[in-house]
């Protein structure tokens, strides 16, 4: 650098030229403009001594890269940290830092080498391989656009089928691609390799495979076995991770998104000018000549004429069933543990319908709510829920011992909507202590008043009767031979020595 610069300068250029020249910064230029030679190599020969920031911390780092040789800069950086309180360094001077301590010292991080073995070739119709993938790409208008991907692949044959979509694959769209991709085909192999993916498995359960109820169902429906690979483990799949890898760099590649259907119309077009045309790397072969043989070993496989099994949701404790990220009312009582809803879907009148799994009892009726997430959605005010049964019971005992009271124990419910059960439960004491005609005097009294409370209604029978005429009690008479006695009567001076403190006479 130092050199092309002199020689700009000789040659007659300007700071200004030269580093537009060069492709360098005019402030570096300039540094070396008028530096002499023997004035750079003093410069150069300062800058190999010269003082680093992290040298005050050299030796704990060494320590921690002899005890640990393969510590990240990240974690050195944060037990520089802890054990320093005041430490300035940033984490990208630690990291180069560290980096070139480890060339000094010799001291490289090793990494552990997996070895493979070579799969041999499968039998015709036997496996294929699916996987999903994302892609962003830009549009006519400058905006970036994420592009969700369904790719198989055929083990033998390497025929590949790609299908793409604008939004997540849900779990009845994967199989929708499926479907897609089997008529492509013609039929279905034996057994097709998944990854851990949430549409197809909810666990590996040590091999007894659990899928999702959807995915199970058309599995069962199709007729094809699963291989699923170990979690983090993408090399056991590594045919249909090479077509992902492939969709994304050759055909999603350099290419404006213009729709969806223009881009899945342009997929096929590719796969068969490119992707299944030409000759494969691995195999020599060309996927779509030995598909003409493979095509005789496929399964044939039902459409998806045939409905699936229905989608099914839990009933949560609150009497809630969880879809599309929303939570939609059942009748209150509906929950007991276990309790499963299955689910069905009305896209034309856009509504879903809950009925119970076991018995097809039907539950609640709603309006889906596609636009929003994380929303409750309740039943309608009108409709009649199990949890209000005691409660009515309660107002029919309430009424055969008193009817009268309809109007009243309707304004009751409307002014204490959360206290019903226990005004209803005080009014119902009142009826069993009390008269008719006590209490019809006390609710004439008490609608008069506009006392509507059942405490108001007690403390008004209370009231009315104290204000009863009592009941004088009979005197009691001695008995006939005691009538004559007479009690002897002292006078009050007899008890005056007493009180003086002497003796009584």
């Amino acid at each position: 650098m130092y050199n092309e610069i002199q020689t700009y300068k000789q040659m007659g250029y300007t700071i200004r030229s030269c580093a537009r020249a060069i492709d360098y910064d005019r402030k570096t230029v300039r540094k070396y403009w008028n530096m002499a030679q023997d004035e750079y190599v003093r410069y150069m020969a300062g800058c190999r001594e010269r003082t680093k920031i992290l040298d005050a911390y050299r030796g704990e780092i060494t320590v921690l890269l002899e005890m640990y040789p393969n510590i990240t800069a990240a974690i050195v950086n944060d037990r520089l940290m802890a054990n320093h309180e005041n430490f300035k360094p940033s984490y990208r001077s630690v990291r180069a830092y560290v980096t070139a301590l480890r060339e000094e010292l010799g001291m490289p991080t090793y990494s552990k080498i997996r070895q493979y073995s070579e799969v041999a070739e499968l039998p015709l119709g036997f496996q294929a391989q699916a996987d999903m993938g994302q892609k962003v790409m830009p549009d006519p208008f400058g905006k970036n656009v994420r592009i969700y991907i369904f790719a198989m692949v055929m083990s033998h044959s390497r025929k590949k089928f790609v299908y793409f979509q604008d939004h997540p694959f849900s779990a009845k769209e994967f199989i929708e691609a499926h479907d897609l991709a089997f008529r492509c085909y013609g039929g279905r192999t034996q057994e097709i390799v998944y990854d851990q993916d949430r549409v197809v498995a909810v666990s590996e359960n040590a091999g007894d495979l659990i899928f999702t109820d959807t995915f199970d169902a058309y599995r069962k429906y199709a007729g094809f076995s699963v291989r699923l690979c170990r979690g983090f483990d993408p090399e056991s799949k590594g045919k249909i991770e090479s077509t992902v890898k492939y969709v994304k760099g050759n055909f999603l590649a350099c290419r404006t998104y213009c729709g969806i259907s223009a881009l899945n119309s342009e997929a096929m077009a590719w796969l068969d000018r490119t992707a299944n045309a030409k000759i494969h790397e691995t195999t020599k072969m060309i996927p779509n000549v030995v598909f003409a043989e493979e095509i005789r070993h496929l399964k044939p496989v039902p459409t998806l004429s045939k409905p699936i099994a229905p989608k099914t949701a839990i009933v949560r404790k609150t009497n809630v069933v969880h879809y599309k990220q929303n939570r939609y009312e059942v009748p209150k009582g509906t929950y007991f543990p276990g309790r499963e809803a299955s689910i069905s879907v009305d896209m034309g009148n856009g509504t879903v319908s809950f009925c119970d799994k076991e018995t097809g009892e039907f539950l609640a009726k709603h309006t889906i709510e596609s636009n929003a997430v994380g929303k409750l959605v309740r039943l309608p005010k009108n409709v009649c829920r199990n949890g209000n049964d005691k409660l009515d019971e309660l107002k029919i005992k309430v009424l055969e011992a008193f009817p009268e009271m309809v109007s009243y124990i309707e304004k009751l419910i409307v002014k204490y909507p959360r206290y019903t059960s226990e005004q209803l439960r005080i009014i119902l004491k009142c009826t069993e202590q009390y008269s008719e005609s006590a209490l019809s005097n006390a609710l004439e009294y008490c609608a008069s008043k506009d006392l509507i409370s059942a405490n108001d209604f007690r403390d008004t029978l209370e009231f009315f009767r104290a204000d009863e005429q009592k009941i004088i009690p009979k005197p009691v008479l001695l008995p006939e031979k005691y009538q004559m006695v007479q009690a002897a009567v002292r006078s009050l001076d007899s008890y005056i020595p007493t009180a003086m403190g002497g003796d009584s006479i």
